[in-house]
């Protein structure tokens, strides 16, 4: 019999009449997931499901995504003396980024994070508590507008002795999220920076995007004009419906899968497909 209080577990009988045996032990249901993508709607239900029903703290899923992004750049950086720009938008991506921030600082990188957006009062809390943290340890924190592409004109050496392996740099695409539309423009404002990204890309640079490039539908995988070309990306849980199809499939370059901490078919479950 299953517990309707918990998707994860079924009913047993106890076998022994003793008072310290509870009136029903919990046996883990298998997680073979069924649904393959989700679309940005899906998306934020599962999110929203996980704090409400589950009680998974906002802030214990962007830790773990975070620390994917983290692990996978440094997998692309190949050396400690790759430098590492991370753009951060003032969404769930951006929390993300300042979460890798920390990480990667803690482990030796050489670290910047470029805010795309002003930092205002009214920021969602967690964001404000991520990027407070980066400030305290020190990590640069500065406006996307003063970052400059042409200080890569001369190449950066990828370790301090050149016949190491790396890259110039590793750029981190936390910008904008699932939550974007193609149906609207990018602004100007970030226009300006998606293209000094691309710059910085042609120049040897590698970018990895965090959940979706910026700039593209993650529902439809339309991409507005100036969306970020990725040559890897991080997803969570499943993969978004837009980065398996269209421009999202050209634009997320190669696609990472990190389920968060959740169980494999935890989408399932939230979306109500299983139980």
């Amino acid at each position: 019999m299953r517990d309707e209080n918990n998707p994860y577990a079924i009913k047993r009988k106890r076998l022994f009449p003793l008072e310290n045996i509870p009136e029903e032990v919990l046996i883990p249901r298998p997680g073979v997931p069924v649904k393959r993508s989700l679309t940005a709607e899906e998306q934020r239900k599962v999110d929203e499901v996980a704090v409400s029903r589950f009680h998974i703290p906002l802030s214990v899923l962007m830790e773990y995504a975070g620390l994917s992004v983290a692990n996978y750049c440094e997998t692309i950086a190949a050396s400690k003396n790759t430098p590492i720009h991370i753009f951060v938008g003032k969404g769930n991506n951006g929390g993300d980024g300042y979460v890798c921030a920390r990480l990667l600082f803690s482990r030796g990188y050489a670290v910047c994070v470029w805010t795309c957006f002003l930092e205002k009062k009214s920021d969602a809390r967690l964001l404000r508590t991520v990027r407070d943290s980066v400030k305290a340890l020190g990590i640069l924190v500065r406006p996307a507008a003063l970052f400059d592409p042409l200080s890569f004109s001369g190449g950066v050496l990828r370790a301090l002795d050149a016949r190491s392996g790396g890259v110039p740099c590793v750029i981190i695409d936390g910008i904008l999220g699932s939550g974007f539309s193609a149906q609207r423009e990018l602004s100007k404002e970030v226009r300006a920076v998606t293209e000094k990204i691309q710059l910085c890309r042609q120049k040897g640079a590698r970018v990895l995007s965090i959940d979706v490039p910026s700039g593209v539908d993650a529902t439809t995988g339309e991409a507005a004009r100036g969306a970020v070309q990725a040559d890897a990306t991080m997803t969570f849980l499943l993969p978004k419906e837009g980065l398996l199809k269209g421009e999202g499939k050209a634009l997320s370059g190669q696609l990472r899968v990190d389920t968060i901490g959740l169980p494999p078919n935890f989408a399932d479950v939230a979306l109500d497909t299983i139980f």
